[in-house]
């Protein structure tokens, strides 16, 4: 048995996918200890795995306060959060340590850990490559404006590290070579939140009236009350029933009209086996469970009016899809009418559906999880583990309270 430490950023959908390829290694007799900022160990909580959090996540934060994602993004690159994750290491000894993409902290510190290090991405990296350099850079010169050290480069973040492993299916991820020799492809991760529970549909289960599920962004600095309330509008007049998810939006802040219904979370596999659609801000996650159940997408892309930030790799997902003819992309701005437009053209064309269902058999087929886990596994696990000489780490201390943060 060998144990995983996982360096995790739990924003968006990084979680669930995270829990998914760790379930899978857990089903081959490995442990895995998810280690994280506080908002980590409420997800994790519920789940057999262990969770670490780590105290010095926003130790910095008040000095990041002008820029748009400040929190997370000093937890993602202050070198107090990598210190500390160093110290949980030698506490923990790992023969791997497995870190999220966005994580430029713990990733700069990945030949400190003395054991294999694995970099993984939950979407497509050939398609978002110049948008990864641009972040990086940002991190890197965030720092440097802190009066901390600059981020190396993607070569050696990403193509430095002993695996880079990448949650899509090779292609799906547009043309070009790849850029770096550790790289692997496995496929989608299909795993729900850990604040998702079953929901019961209002309608009765042979209504035939088409339904539509609505579900946005599960981060709380991408959330959108306009696009939600936009959304619904642009959908009450069409002859569908509607289930929308608001994830952290409150379902009071919202006027739901007389066929929807809202709710905070959802599993959303059940909804989607009953639905015609969905209607999505192009998340990769929900994108790709929406294929397996063969059905088209409708992205509403880019940045609404209330929103703070959108995560990169959205309008890149929309693209994919369009390129696929599984579904539509309007822009966040659009109104109401382009919207109602856009689903209408949904419901009355059987071959987004179909083509939906050519690219989900691909993705059933992939496997995922298990994928990203054999990749996992097949690290040179039998390299030294962590001991008194392996530098800085074994000289952090280890406090003993460390044992009181699991969840």
């Amino acid at each position: 048995m060998a144990t995983f430490l996982w360096a995790c950023y739990d924003g968006g959908g990084n979680m669930p996918y995270g829990l998914g390829v760790a379930r899978a290694l857990a089903r081959r007799g490995h442990r895995v200890v998810f280690a994280g900022r506080p908002e980590m160990t409420a997800k994790v909580g519920p789940t057999e795995f262990d969770a670490v959090e780590l105290r010095e996540a926003y130790t910095d934060a008040d000095r990041y306060q002008d820029d748009p994602r400040g929190r997370a993004l000093a937890y993602l690159t202050s070198p107090a959060v990598a210190e500390e994750l160093l110290t949980v290491a030698a506490a923990e000894r790992p023969d791997a340590v497995v870190i999220d993409s966005n994580f430029g902290g713990a990733l700069a510190v990945a030949p400190r850990f003395g054991v294999p290090t694995a970099v993984i991405l939950h979407s497509f990296l050939r398609r978002t490559l110049p948008s990864w350099h641009e972040m990086m850079r940002h991190q890197s010169r965030t720092r440097q404006a802190l009066g901390f050290d600059p981020l190396p480069g993607l070569d050696e973040l990403f193509g430095g590290r002993d695996l880079f492993m990448i949650n899509t299916i090779d292609d799906f991820d547009g043309g070009g070579g790849n850029p770096w020799p550790n790289m692997r492809y496995g496929g989608p991760i299909l795993e729900d939140d850990t604040h998702c529970r079953p929901y019961e549909l209002p309608w009765d289960a042979d209504d035939p009236t088409p339904l539509a599920l609505v579900s946005f962004t599960t981060d709380e600095i991408q959330n959108s009350v306009v696009k939600l309330q936009r959304t619904l509008e642009a959908l009450e007049t069409l002859p569908i029933h509607v289930l929308a998810t608001t994830g952290t939006v409150d379902p009071d802040r919202i006027t739901v009209p007389p066929n929807a219904r809202a709710v905070a979370f959802a599993t959303h596999g059940p909804v989607m086996s009953r639905a015609s659609f969905v209607v999505n801000h192009a998340g990769y996650g929900t994108v790709m469970r929406a294929l397996t159940h063969g059905i088209g997408v409708l992205c509403i892309t880019g940045q609404a009016e209330d929103q703070r930030v959108v995560a990169f790799d959205q309008p890149r997902t929309a693209d994919f899809v369009q390129e696929h003819r599984v579904g539509v992309s309007v822009p966040a701005t659009a109104g109401p009418a382009d919207i109602r437009a856009a689903a209408q053209a949904l419901l009355e064309d059987p071959g987004y559906r179909s083509n939906a269902r050519r690219l989900g058999d691909l993705i059933v087929r992939s496997e995922g999880a298990d994928a990203a886990a054999r990749h996992l596994s097949a690290l040179p696990l039998a390299a030294s583990p962590l001991g008194p000489a392996t530098g800085p780490a074994a000289s952090s201390p280890v406090r003993p309270p460390l044992s009181a943060d699991r969840t």
